[in-house]
């Protein structure tokens, strides 16, 4: 997916709001919209929103010296999560389609994004009425359930802290018929979750997690070690959960089928998926085989 102009303008109001979260100093705030805007110009417009805005995040760090602006959020955001988690797994237990319903809740927990929204307009409990009264706008689900069948090896991409409760509720399920490793970034980006998080939530007990290699927004094809794309190629299948990894593994065309899950945040988005901003999205993301009667690529 490539950037649009709106992108360039939601940057520059990201710049501000973690420049703010890193530091008091105006000196900084200034300094850093300074060196994002003046970088803009410069700006490939074949890249991926998500590949572009690893500079942002780069030169509020090294102005205001902080590593992880978002760490107390991310914290906040766990044990938010971590304190429905029993109710999350009973509704999976007692649904008639265990996996549709652990399928909803994971949908419904990529609202927590604080690289989006400011932590006081997130309702979880909301979120969780809405996917299961609305559900996807895109759903391929039954394609995900036949390649699920097929599967022994799988590859869970996760997005943010918090999120990764009701993540880790699916995953579980997942875990009872096939191998599912989880995937946190290596290292502190937005809200993005890192080990530390897989480990305050449990979910290293669940399955193993690895990082991605590095501290990226999604998967960008061209950035990942080959050490994990090697290892994204041997996954039979591949869940990505949040808009990250829709923007950069559309062009993923390895073996593994990749599917995204997603809530649509904003327009952009929202536009190259054909849906509404707002709207739940379930997905491949890239091509099939010859051969096979699956979905097709993203346009």
């Amino acid at each position: 997916m490539r950037v649009q102009p709106e992108c360039l303008v939601c940057m520059m109001q990201q710049t501000l709001r973690v420049a703010r979260m890193s530091s008091d100093d105006v000196r900084v705030h200034w300094e850093s919209l300074r060196e994002v805007g003046g970088g803009i110009a410069g700006m490939d417009p074949g890249k991926s929103p998500a590949v572009l805005s690893l500079a942002l995040y780069e030169t509020v760090r090294r102005l205001s010296g902080v590593r992880d602006p978002y760490a107390e959020a991310k914290r906040a955001q766990n044990e938010i999560a971590l304190a429905i988690e029993d109710e999350l797994r009973a509704m999976v237990r007692s649904a008639d389609d265990p996996l549709d319903m652990a399928l909803r809740l994971a949908a419904a927990g990529n609202v927590i994004d604080l690289g989006v929204l400011r932590a006081e307009h997130i309702d979880i409990r909301e979120a969780v009425d809405r996917a299961l009264s609305g559900g996807f706008v895109v759903d391929e689900t039954q394609a995900f359930r036949e390649r699920l069948a097929q599967s022994r090896d799988m590859l869970y991409l996760l997005d943010n802290a918090g999120e990764i409760v009701f993540d880790k509720i699916l995953i579980e399920l997942l875990c009872r018929d096939r191998s599912v490793t989880a995937v946190v970034k290596a290292g502190p980006i937005i809200n993005d979750a890192c080990m530390e998080d897989a480990r305050m939530v449990g979910l290293d007990r669940v399955c193993p997690v690895i990082d991605c290699g590095g501290a990226y927004v999604g998967c960008p094809l061209d950035l990942i070690p080959t050490s994990f794309r090697d290892r994204l190629d041997r996954a039979g299948l591949v869940l990505a959960k949040g808009q990250g990894h829709y923007e950069t593994l559309d062009a993923y065309d390895g073996p593994a089928a990749v599917f995204v899950m997603l809530k649509a945040k904003c327009g952009v988005v929202a536009r190259h998926a054909g849906v509404k901003a707002g709207d739940l999205i379930f997905k491949r993301c890239n091509a099939a085989p010859a051969g096979q009667n699956v979905p097709a690529q993203l346009s």
